[in-house]
């Protein structure tokens, strides 16, 4: 049995190696950490907390980059809180590993026994760390100091971490078992939404925040989808890499493409059923751009390697193509999801949403309407799916119309209210988070932020914020696009760089990916204090700093 024989030296050779018990530990720890805070059993006491501090600072001060790859491994985790009352602030489990791990290098390096020099920071760097002043400068227009400042502290606490994973993502090494650790992380999360969707689908308790759309563990389905977004950028970019060089990523060269690929469609179909548009589009962009990165470029390359170049092209669209189908096959004829998937789409285009409407008599009802609050006179009201059995039961017509989407009219009234508030401060904003009491709550009664990643800079960090932000990420964009587009943009100005290295071009399709999954879906959302926003900024910049220049 040479497939069995195998699969035992693979085993064998994963348990030889420290690094795999770490992922082992961290994969597991995550699914404990998932399963005891839905059942509500999470949060430390005081001697708990304190007990596990030091045991992880132990760790730490032992194997640094352990405690850096479990953080890693457990950037997902933005529901679980690991703190009681005892503390002022709510700590998850990235931010106390993060934390520790800072404590823990603080130490080494005073004692002189750190074993690499922390970094340096570049311009880039410097861009990013200017937000934090900045903020402090929007305090001046706050009309809540406290809450301003509350968040600029936040704000410090994720600067913090993301200057922490620069100091680890040195070399192509870091960047490999970093990518590895990742999956910890992605694995949890698509577990624990895949159950939600069939407890849901079961009649199970499935601890979803929106009826019918899993948020995993994150405390919404939007900022799954952001997370789910940038995890595709990981994979396609991985898929690229391994397509060209044919060397093993997970376990063994013969079934990298295969766990690869299998990473994809959970991903896919997991983005689908958060139902959340942003997202969508967020992906769509990002499989554009790789298949962008994927065109030979027959300028640099002979005839022969043009036209393979297009065969793995055709090839490579027709697998991420047949990925999605089936993942819309799967959720439909699997009634995974309680919601019209197509529906959903068309909405984007339209901003009409199909709903479902219970009335004494439904013959004078017209197909589309403004809002719900019109139904009362034609004696109807607007139901849930799950009530269309209870509604027939007691003689009332069901059926379906069409309603102008509340959410791109509520997103419409934020933009517009944003816009005017503002106006008033353009320069020095008006302080994190302070906003919300000029927007109010939505129906859930969570309070309304500006659905927009650039409102939210500027409201925090005012214009110049603003500007130091799209600054940093526009130029990191541009210039990995310039690397791995066919048609090589600006080329005049800048001439027209040729990557003949895969690790490197792999590199910049990740980084072009990975800004389009950060970006796109946050024009619609204010994703800013994530852990995988400033992980994934962290990551991009450290490839435009170091993969060049560090090889091996």
């Amino acid at each position: 049995m040479p497939g069995y024989n195998n699969l035992v030296k693979i085993t064998k050779d994963i348990f030889k190696r420290e690094l795999a018990w770490v992922w082992i530990f961290g994969f597991v720890l995550s699914l404990v950490a998932v399963v005891l805070s839905a059942k509500g059993k999470l949060s430390l006491g005081k001697g708990d907390f304190v007990f596990l501090s030091l045991v992880t600072l132990l760790v730490a001060l032992y194997r640094p980059r352990w405690i850096f790859f479990l953080f890693v491994g457990s950037i997902s985790l933005e529901n679980i809180i690991l703190t009681g009352s005892f503390l002022p602030v709510q700590l998850r489990p990235y931010q106390f590993l993060g934390g520790i791990l800072i404590l823990a290098l603080a130490i080494l390096f005073a004692s002189k026994r750190l074993r690499f020099k922390l970094l340096k920071p570049t311009w880039i760097d410097w861009l990013v760390f200017s937000l934090i002043p900045f903020s402090f400068l929007a305090l001046a227009g706050a009309s809540s100091k406290a809450i301003s400042l509350k968040n600029n502290l936040v704000l410090i606490s994720f600067v913090a971490l993301y200057y922490l994973a620069r100091s680890f993502l040195r070399s192509r090494e870091d960047f490999a078992k970093t990518a590895a650790f990742f999956t910890v992380s992605f694995l949890t999360t698509t577990l624990f939404g895949f159950w939600q969707v069939f407890a849901d689908k079961f009649g199970l308790k499935s601890f979803e925040v929106m009826f019918g759309r899993p948020n995993s563990t994150f405390t919404e389905p939007d900022w799954l989808g952001i997370y789910l977004c940038f995890a595709l950028a990981v994979f396609l970019a991985l898929i690229f890499y391994s397509l060209r060089t044919k060397k093993k990523i997970f376990f063994s060269k013969k079934y990298t493409a295969l766990f690869l690929d299998i990473f994809v469609f959970l991903d896919v179909a997991l983005i689908i059923l958060t139902l959340s548009r942003s997202a969508w589009v967020g992906a769509a962009a990002v499989f554009a751009l790789y298949f962008l990165a994927l065109v030979p470029s027959q300028k640099y390359i002979s005839s022969r390697k043009y036209a393979a170049g297009w065969r793995g092209f055709l090839r490579e669209a027709a697998i991420m193509f047949s990925i999605v189908v089936v993942s819309l096959a799967a959720i439909h004829f699997g009634k995974l999801s309680k919601f019209d998937i197509f529906d959903r789409a068309r909405s984007a285009a339209t901003s009409e949403q199909k709903i479902t409407i219970a009335c004494e008599n439904g013959s004078n009802v017209p197909q589309t309407i403004s809002s719900a609050d019109e139904l009362a006179k034609f004696n109807c009201r607007h139901i849930n799916l799950e009530e269309i059995d209870l509604y027939k039961s007691q003689g009332k017509v069901v059926t379906e119309i069409f309603r102008k989407d509340p959410n791109v009219m509520t997103r419409s009234a934020i933009y517009q209210k944003s816009w005017e508030i503002l106006k008033i401060h353009p320069l020095t904003g008006i302080g994190f988070g302070t906003i919300t009491q000029n927007l109010g709550t939505d129906e859930r009664g969570a309070g309304l932020n500006e659905s927009n990643i650039f409102l939210q800079i500027w409201a925090g960090s005012g214009i110049l914020g603003l500007i130091v932000f799209f600054t940093a990420l526009g130029y990191l964009f541009v210039y990995s696009l310039r690397r791995i587009s066919p048609v090589c943009p600006m080329n005049r100005l800048f001439g027209c760089p040729v990557l003949n290295d895969n690790f490197e071009k792999a590199a910049n399709i990740f980084t072009v990916l990975g800004i389009a999954a950060l970006m796109i879906p946050n024009l619609f959302n204010a994703g800013l204090f994530m852990g995988i926003f400033w992980l994934g900024l962290a990551t991009i910049i450290s490839i435009k700093e170091n993969i060049r220049f560090n090889p091996q």
